[in-house]
């Protein structure tokens, strides 16, 4: 009785987490993943614990252990060969990046050009200016899978029109 307890409150925790997986950002799915296993591996531990068959997880940790601690001397000892090729990948990719920063300003809007990106008219009040940059700005925003180039854009086009009225 006992055992279908448990595989029923197995079953449902596996539905629930799977519900929760479906639902999440992709960017979180590992993390989620990784939470599941780690709480996986303590029920499994705790449940042969209380079964009487944890002599075999005693025995892995036993053999883990001597490796871990002579790999951790290995890289250790290897560490300083690696430090200086970390530390220049790093500064080129810092280099690379503030340099890409200062070369790619984009040319500054004329008021046509404005109106036509967020798609208004010559006449167009704050209101209408203020809707049609909303509307843009959710679906192009970074966060929703626009760029920031886009968006940068359109604020600025925003920004332009109003400041003319």
């Amino acid at each position: 009785m006992a055992r279908i307890i448990l595989l029923i409150a197995v079953g449902i925790f596996a539905w629930l987490a799977w519900q929760k997986f479906q639902s999440s950002a992709p960017r979180e799915r590992r993390k989620l993943l990784l939470q599941w296993m780690l709480i996986g591996l303590a029920l499994a531990a705790v449940l042969l614990a209380i079964s009487g068959r944890l002599h075999w997880v005693g025995a892995a940790v036993a053999v883990a252990l001597p490796v871990l601690g002579k790999s951790l001397r290995w890289l250790t000892r290897h560490l300083p060969w690696l430090a200086p090729l970390i530390a220049r990948r790093a500064q080129a990719k810092t280099e690379q990046q503030s340099g890409s920063d200062s070369t790619d300003k984009p040319p500054p809007l004329s008021v046509d050009e404005a109106r036509q990106l967020l798609g208004v008219s010559a006449g167009a009040g704050r209101e209408e200016i203020v809707e049609a940059h909303r509307r843009l700005i959710q679906k192009l925003h970074p966060d929703r899978g626009g760029n920031d180039y886009l968006a940068s854009r359109i604020n600025a086009a925003k920004e332009l029109l109003l400041r003319d009225l």
